[in-house]
């Protein structure tokens, strides 16, 4: 698993990096021989989106398995797939059982991958959801590389815009189009991302009917080494009443995935992983917490806080919430300076680890900090785990650093569309007679993207938490992220994903990690390990 994780980003940082700036350098300097290609190309993808988001049966099927529709590939390609001439002619021959004029074969076949050795499969489907935000706002969104970016976190780990080729008038997306390229993400250090170059064009239908379409470049600007392409997808999107849209998200993906880990090739197989459901409830998440910071309501569980003011307390733990999914996230954003590497030391060859220096980002320690992070598997069902984590009593079973204490939940607030997406805040409480330990809070949130299945936490002393309660600026508190990421593998076992951010008071430098910092690295990650599968095989007492 090791040196093919290796080689894979080596390949990945040697290869792509270059891409970026030749693409750019095409679309800047040479528009006028790409910019009507790439015009052309958008345009089709987008009527051949609309026609995807808009039809039914025989087009999309429902798989049971997936709980999802899924493409009818052959008759995808009886439908969008141009053939060529000569093909067409042999169609004509069996269909009409008699000769016909062939025409002289040009060898210009559309071929899925065909620069690549490695076998490609066909990653398709759709999602409909309601999202709680108008049209406009939405489109603006997406067409916006920093907001979107922002909104997919889980997915996207970086984006950039190459270029703009067309724009709207007067401040009007309509009929914009640019060229982007993007890498999309798993939260796991084994597997590594995906990245591809294409255009983002947006499209007007009608009054409240809009239409944002991706399409891979690879057809303009060819590269043997690609492996991932992005037929046309994106989404459809219909304005409804109160200022709400109907979303219709089509992923329709080619992709080679050679140097996935054995461990994850069912995850890849089945589907999930790139679905149109991820990035649906993923928009759906994003936008239904901007509609419950504008609510009024808590559910307090225990007393701690009952004196403050929890109405703006709350809409400070969320708007902090979100600051630490972001930074949770940004562990798996790949960075070719800062790459994840193996603990040089014997049986920690699975767990990755990589350092970063902050001096001044507001709203993170200053100092060096150290990530640290591994997948494993594990003989549980992916809901079992999940409920494992994000119950605040269980904390103690699992965590070093709160093990034996007293630890539960003292404030949750759910999402109204899912209860299981919910913000909270659990206290663990020193033992009888412990003076070794102080109180101390997590802020904690659960949720799914329905591939995998998240709880992300992070440390808050006591006076930090009634300094947010009271309503203030919780910009102003530090955090680091660390958390857990569990995705199905088999129906008994699942794939589970730690991370681990903390502070290395003693490291003056990210460039170097000490013989004394690996081991704890290791230590801590495998008796984590340890714990979770004792807590989860039979119960333990302290």
């Amino acid at each position: 698993m090791l040196p093919e994780y290796l080689e894979s980003m080596q390949v990945l940082a040697r290869d792509n990096m270059p891409r970026a700036s030749d693409l750019l350098l095409s679309v800047s300097v040479s528009a006028d021989i790409y910019k009507t290609k790439i015009v052309d190309l958008a345009l089709a993808a987008s009527e051949e989106l609309r026609q995807m988001a808009q039809q039914q049966e025989p087009l999309w099927l429902f798989d049971t398995n997936k709980q999802t529709e899924v493409l009818n590939e052959p008759e995808y390609k009886r439908r969008f797939v141009h053939l060529d001439p000569t093909l067409e002619g042999i169609i004509k021959f069996l269909a009409n059982g008699g000769p016909i004029d062939m025409p002289e074969f040009n060898g210009n076949v559309e071929v899925e991958m065909e620069h690549s050795s490695i076998p490609s499969d066909i990653e398709s489907s759709r999602a409909i959801g309601i999202v709680l935000v108008d049209p406009i706002n939405l489109v603006h969104m997406l067409m916006n590389v920093g907001s979107w970016s922002c909104v997919f976190s889980n997915i996207v780990s970086k984006a950039t815009n190459l270029g703009l080729l067309l724009t709207g008038g007067d401040g009007n997306v309509n009929g914009s189009l640019q060229v982007m390229t993007a890498q999309f993400h798993l939260p796991s250090p084994l597997v590594r991302p995906r990245e591809v170059y294409f255009a983002r064009h947006c499209r007007q239908l009608d009054f409240d009917t809009w239409l944002v379409t991706d399409v891979s470049l690879e057809s303009v600007f060819p590269n043997q080494l690609v492996q991932y392409k992005r037929r046309p997808s994106g989404c459809l999107i219909q304005g409804l009443q109160s200022g709400l849209s109907l979303v219709t998200w089509v992923e329709n993906n080619v992709v080679c995935d050679g140097s996935v880990p054995e461990m994850f090739r069912q995850t890849f197989k089945s589907g999930v992983a790139f679905s149109a459901k991820r990035w649906m409830l993923t928009m759906e998440r994003h936008y239904d917490r901007h509609a419950m910071l504008q609510k009024q309501h808590d559910q307090l569980l225990g007393q701690p806080l009952r004196d403050i003011n929890v109405g703006e307390g709350q809409k400070n733990l969320m708007k902090l919430a979100e600051r630490m999914i972001k930074s949770y996230d940004e562990i798996f954003s790949s960075c070719d300076e800062n790459q994840w590497m193996p603990l040089s030391i014997h049986g920690g060859e699975d767990i990755f680890a990589k350092t970063s220096m902050n001096l001044d980002v507001p709203g993170t320690p200053r100092g060096v900090s150290v990530m640290i992070s591994t997948s494993v598997w594990l003989p549980i069902p992916q809901n079992d785990l999940f409920k494992f984590f994000r119950a605040g009593e269980n904390r103690w079973k699992w965590d070093l650093l709160s093990y034996c204490c007293m630890t539960r939940d003292v404030l949750h607030i759910p999402s109204a569309r899912d209860p299981v997406n919910a913000v909270s805040l659990v206290l663990v409480e020193a033992p009888n007679g412990r003076t070794d330990k102080s109180e101390i809070f997590y802020l904690q949130e659960s949720f799914t993207d329905s591939t995998a299945m998240y709880v992300i936490y992070a440390p808050i002393d006591t006076p930090a938490v009634h300094y947010i309660m009271e309503g203030k600026d919780s910009d102003r508190v530090d955090i680091l992220a660390s958390g857990f990421a569990v995705l199905p593998c088999t129906p008994r076992g699942s794939i589970l994903t730690i991370a681990f951010h903390i502070m290395d008071e003693e490291l003056s430098t990210p460039e170097y990690l000490p013989p004394r910092s690996v081991y704890t690295a290791k230590r801590l990650v495998s008796e984590t390990v340890s714990l979770i599968k004792a807590s989860l095989m039979f119960s333990s007492a302290c």
